[in-house]
């Protein structure tokens, strides 16, 4: 099969598929939000769908960025060193935005529910 189909087919698996099992409403809205966010960003001409070519663009412009922060010294290719280091900082960054999440989570816990409308 061709890497660009498989890389297109995990893409959308990766779109469409559930995250998982969120606690309350508050996950739910914000994995709403991020939705929201990919999809206004995939609509390139802001009428509400996503073509195919809207959507190979998206892929395509995100491809890039992940090579290009791969590719340590610009040389155009990605070795194994490049590649493992790539894979390194990303597993940072997420666990750095799991600990800030975790914060945010315990800071709103401790306030307590949040009351609502009148």
């Amino acid at each position: 099969m061709n890497p660009g189909v498989i890389v297109l087919i995990a893409a959308v698996t990766a779109l469409l598929m559930p995250g998982p099992p969120v606690r309350g409403d508050t996950a739910s809205r914000a994995a709403m939000a991020a939705l929201e966010r990919r999809f206004e960003e995939m609509d390139a001409n802001g009428d509400g769908r996503i073509s195919r070519a809207e959507y190979l663009a998206y892929e395509r412009r995100k491809a890039n960025e992940r090579f290009d922060a791969a590719d340590g010294n610009k040389d155009g290719f990605i070795t194994r060193k490049e590649a493992e280091g790539a894979m390194k900082r990303r597993e940072e960054e997420i666990r750095a935005r799991m600990r800030r999440w975790k914060r945010t989570e315990e800071k709103k816990r401790r306030q307590g529910p949040v009351p609502k409308g009148p």
